[in-house]
């Protein structure tokens, strides 16, 4: 289970640990960390509608290098940056971004960073690094399903989370422009605020309970969100539900979430819903994760997905990772495939290794 300050992914926690630190009589010093994951899939699928024939196998990458540095003042509160450099070309080459302050107060957060109610969510665990069946790193077919609150994304905010007291932390977000990320899209700090469109002002809220009680771990969270969406009459919501136990090796998790009145639609909802069991001894871990969306539009019939990843992973040695396994995608939210998104059942076998640094 995650031990982290707040309830965020491994990532971000071995950003913040891999921070270089600073005394109080000196500047920040940059550390660097991150990591790489590779791996070989084959594909056997329905695919049909597709525009043109799909090459049935694939090597892909996906991976990010952080900068990152912190110094505590005289007075205890520590200042520090963290900026997520993304290891291939993408439309935000920089990823993530931002200024932290921590104190007794609590932690502050300034910048391109998820919100509250994502940061703060437990869900359903993975059997392996980089495929999932919430959120992960590679969609081989083209199909995300996630129980995260994630409308807002990495667009600039300011969060704030609480000390954690009695096991209970709380954290908030303002999104003053849920469509700007600055340096994403061509939108820079060297222009005038963007003319409104998309989401408008927006705030999130999370909160999750984390203790152990003999040998077993608990984790427990809530979220909500919401914003305006220009020239829509109604606000798009998100919230969610996410819990983890943890016995003797066994990590069972689930997660659900709800998105009602997407982009400002009136019932242009879905719904989602993940779990999942890993258990690990020694160095592996094997495990399996189901998840289901529902999409409810508006004006049409609603329609499934559904991802199952299977797998087991080993660890070779200090942040190095090698494992396997099938993911099974069933997607009849499209009546064929496109070019990019692939419809019916899917079966996708791999084998990769993931690198920590």
């Amino acid at each position: 289970m995650k031990k982290a300050i707040l309830s965020t992914t491994a990532l971000v926690t071995a950003g913040v640990l891999a921070s270089g630190t600073a005394s109080a009589s000196d500047k920040i010093k940059l550390g660097l960390g991150g990591y790489m994951q590779s791996t070989y899939f084959y594909q056997s699928a329905d695919d049909t509608g597709a525009a043109q024939d799909r090459t049935s196998d694939r090597v892909t990458e996906e991976g990010e290098v952080w900068f990152t540095g912190e110094t505590t003042l005289d007075n205890g509160i520590r200042f520090g940056v963290n900026v997520q450099l993304e290891a291939y070309t993408k439309t935000d080459q920089i990823d993530e971004t931002y200024i932290y302050v921590d104190g007794s107060f609590g932690r502050v957060v300034l910048g391109s960073e998820d919100s509250a109610s994502y940061l703060m969510h437990y869900t359903s665990p993975s059997p392996v690094p980089m495929f999932g069946a919430d959120s992960a790193n590679i969609y081989p077919t083209g199909l995300l399903i996630t129980t995260y609150t994630d409308m807002f994304s990495d667009a600039d905010k300011i969060t704030y989370f609480t000390p954690r007291f009695a096991g209970f932390q709380f954290g908030a977000s303002y999104v003053p422009d849920g469509d700007f990320e600055t340096g994403s899209g061509g939108k820079n700090q060297y222009q005038a605020p963007s003319l409104k469109n998309g989401l408008d002002r927006g705030w999130s809220a999370g909160a999750n309970y984390v203790n152990k009680f003999g040998g077993v771990d608990v984790a427990i969270s809530a979220g909500y969100q919401s914003a305006n969406v220009f020239n829509q009459s109604e606000d798009y919501t998100e919230y969610s539900f996410g819990t983890n136990v943890g016995y003797a090796g066994f990590t069972l998790g689930a997660g659900y979430a709800v998105d009602n009145d997407i982009n400002g639609i009136a019932d242009n909802d879905s719904k989602a819903w993940s779990v999942g069991l890993t258990y690990g001894r020694d160095k592996w871990q094997v495990g399996i994760q189901y998840s289901k969306e529902t999409l409810e539009p508006a004006a049409a019939a609603d329609s499934d997905a559904t991802i199952m990843v299977v797998g087991g992973q080993y660890t070779l040695g200090p942040g190095i990772t090698a494992f396997g396994g099938v993911q099974r995608d069933d997607n009849d939210t499209l009546a064929a495939s496109t070019a990019t998104v692939m419809a019916g059942t899917t079966y996708t076998y791999f084998v990769g290794t993931s690198l920590s640094f």
